[in-house]
């Protein structure tokens, strides 16, 4: 089969998944945008731009001598065009938005345009933790954060599945927000996703992962995110829309992310220094402005993070269960350095968005104690502070209940679910 029906199938199957709801979700995004980058301009038409932009990025050319992978990619591209064009029905503009409407926010836009976060919803504040040596097996937690609004309906009858037998850690352990105002634009904006095309030898070594992605790095991002190697060495990832940092682990190979944050000293200067000239552009110092307010107060979180995060990895005999989900659940200190938002206002100057933890869920992945704790607001009409609600406790596939454990249920710190 070639390349170009290759990419027509894909692109069918991608129509399939989206062609019921995409109409909506287009025209709220470019709504939003549209808001978010005023600069913009009445007269832009996103819609025009973007599909545009998408025609651009399939006439790029990468560098096939550097990229050898990439080669035949131009004719699955166009292929995937078609064929999800042929399976929705919709317009080009539709598949434009499908295949590149966020590149083109981040990688376009953002980068000449100051994002006026001031003029739309808050930031959310996201956090990922992994522990390759938990006392019972590889550990990992994690809350999701947001503005609760009354379509997160999941959240009533939230719940994850029962961890398999077989179950595989992943070489990605999360990804959360984080970018850049005012960041670099890539040189090639080919339609290109290395994480497709990363080899299984490679992922058998962290090194060889970083460097194969680092040099693809304009590729992906911006984001933060948790890589892992076959043999559970792990390492966090702070990428902007090109620039890239790597936090290696420090106490027994235990990593964590938060959003909206760079640590590294380089990309965090960088970063701020694209925050003072985004305040400057909006006639403001940057201690008066609110994303530098916000960027400051993610940092806190983070800084706090590693030290939580260490804490627990650190622990005689191991990260435990328990032990994880306090991290992410962390109430200790006031706000903005606290992990686990409970209804704070992420942008003082703003009323009456704030943020809450909306999910929170921690898990021994591996070995044979595989079990779960996890909890979620169940009202995004009328939130209140997730540590309100008991942690729900599942047991994984195949797993007995120990003494121990069931101590915890009928102690009532968490409830079983079957």
């Amino acid at each position: 089969m070639s390349m170009r029906e290759i990419g027509r199938e894909r692109g069918r199957a991608a129509a399939k998944q989206v062609r019921d709801t995409i109409d909506e979700l287009m025209k709220r995004d470019m709504r939003m945008n549209a808001e978010l980058f005023p600069t913009l301009g009445p007269g832009h038409s996103m819609a025009a731009a973007v599909l545009a932009y998408d025609r651009e990025r399939l006439d790029c050319t990468p560098d096939y001598t550097k990229f050898p992978e990439m080669r035949g990619l131009a004719d699955r591209n166009i292929g995937e065009r078609e064929g999800f064009l042929d399976g929705s029905g919709l317009s080009p503009v539709h598949a434009a938005y499908h295949f590149s409407f966020g590149h083109y926010i981040w990688k376009r836009v953002n980068s000449k345009h100051v994002a006026r976060y001031d003029l739309a919803t808050p930031h959310t504040q996201c956090t990922n933790v992994f522990f390759p040596q938990g006392k019972d097996g590889v550990v990992a937690s994690d809350n999701r954060d947001d503005v609760p609004r009354p379509w997160y309906t999941h959240l009533k009858d939230y719940k994850i599945g029962k961890i398999p037998a077989d179950h595989k850690v992943g070489w990605r352990q999360g990804g959360v927000s984080s970018a850049t105002l005012l960041d670099d634009e890539p040189a090639c904006i080919f339609p290109y996703d290395p994480y497709e095309f990363i080899s299984e030898d490679c992922l058998g070594d962290i090194r060889e992962i970083v460097k194969f992605m680092s040099d693809r790095r304009d590729f992906f991002g911006p984001g933060n995110q948790i890589w892992v190697d076959k043999n559970l060495n792990a390492v966090a990832v702070e990428k902007a829309n090109v620039r890239i940092a790597f936090h290696w682990p420090k106490v027994n190979g235990a990593v964590c992310i938060t959003a909206c944050s760079y640590l590294d000293p380089e990309l965090g200067a960088f970063k701020k220094a694209c925050t003072r000239k985004a305040a400057a552009l909006k006639g403001l110092k940057a201690e008066e402005d609110i994303d530098w307010m916000f960027f400051e107060g993610c940092d806190a979180r983070h800084r706090r993070l590693w030290a939580l995060t260490e804490a627990e990895a650190g622990r005689p005999g191991g990260a435990t269960l328990w032990g994880a989900f306090n991290v992410v659940a962390d109430t200790e200190v006031p706000f903005p350095d606290r992990i686990c938002l409970a209804g704070e206002k992420t942008d003082p100057l703003r009323e009456p968005n704030t943020n809450w933890t909306l999910t929170q869920q921690a898990h021994v992945m591996t070995g044979p104690k595989r079990r779960a704790l996890y909890r979620s607001i169940p009202d995004a009409d009328n939130p209140k502070p997730i540590t309100t609600y008991k942690p729900k406790f599942t047991l994984g596939e195949g797993v007995k209940m120990e003494p121990e454990w069931q101590a915890d249920v009928d102690a009532g710190r968490c409830v079983l679910v079957e």
